[in-house]
């Protein structure tokens, strides 16, 4: 079963997510501090600005896995689509529509009886044990993060369902418009604030030397991780965009 056209932008975020992040934003207040280094010898201000806003994710996707085994693999599969079934109708009562969800391919394995002393495998097949990944897509994030607890129950009923995870993400074109919103606020406080320090030390600030955006960190709120490459966390429905710039700045 192919993917949904409306989820195409979707699937296309998972390579981006991975460097960047995603989510609406809900709170509007940008927190820039700043960290100034002087170096006498050269005449120069060195800044730190900083700038973080909060934001909330936009679309949702879960995965889980539906099972079967049996010695015969007409029963194994007879059995899979039945535990499918039931999954597929769970799906339609919480409200997803056939083109939120995507069915890929069962994975079948045939497990082999071994000799007996119980080092070899024979020819003989003793077990068949099928799967197959189910994927719902949904723009209500809150909803869907729901959906693990509901599938499992259905193991409450003998089936054999795996609950699965949840990915969270944010529209890459609404993320690039917030990127170009932080960079402008972290370098204006960084500015103000290289203007203050070269005023409190008897000089003005000069020509802007050298400019260096630091990488986007996307964490969930109160995270304190970052790392070299950017952090992506898909795992939160809130989260924080953070931004760090340093500019070089003469003294006049």
């Amino acid at each position: 079963m192919s993917q949904p056209n409306k989820f195409s932008g979707v699937l296309s975020q998972l390579g981006f997510g991975l460097a960047l992040g995603i989510a609406t934003v809900i709170c509007t207040t940008i927190i820039a501090t700043t960290y100034v280094k002087v170096k006498e010898s050269q005449r120069s201000i060195q800044v730190k600005g900083y700038a973080e806003q909060r934001i909330v994710s936009e679309n949702g996707v879960w995965k889980g896995t539906v099972y079967a085994e049996n010695v015969k693999a007409t029963e194994a599969y007879r059995q899979l689509e039945h535990v499918k079934a039931r999954a597929l109708e769970l799906l339609k009562k919480e409200g997803y529509e056939p083109q939120d969800i995507i069915l890929k391919s069962v994975f079948r394995q045939e497990m082999h009886k071994k000799t007996a002393d119980g080092h070899f495998e024979t020819n003989e097949i003793e077990l068949y044990k099928l799967s197959q990944d189910i994927e719902v897509f949904s723009n209500d994030v809150h909803k869907i993060s729901d959906l693990p607890a509901k599938i499992n129950a259905l193991n409450l009923e003998g089936l054999n369902v795996s609950s699965g995870r949840l990915w969270f993400y944010y529209p890459s074109d609404k993320l690039d418009l917030l990127k170009v919103s932080l960079l402008s606020e972290a370098s204006k406080r960084a500015r103000e604030r290289a203007e203050q320090f070269a005023s409190s030390s008897g000089n003005q600030l000069g020509k802007l030397l050298n400019a260096r955006q630091g990488v986007f960190q996307v964490t969930a709120p109160n995270s304190s991780d970052i790392s070299d490459y950017g952090i992506y966390d898909t795992s939160s429905i809130d989260k924080v965009v953070k931004i760090v710039v340093t500019m070089t700045f003469g003294v006049d």
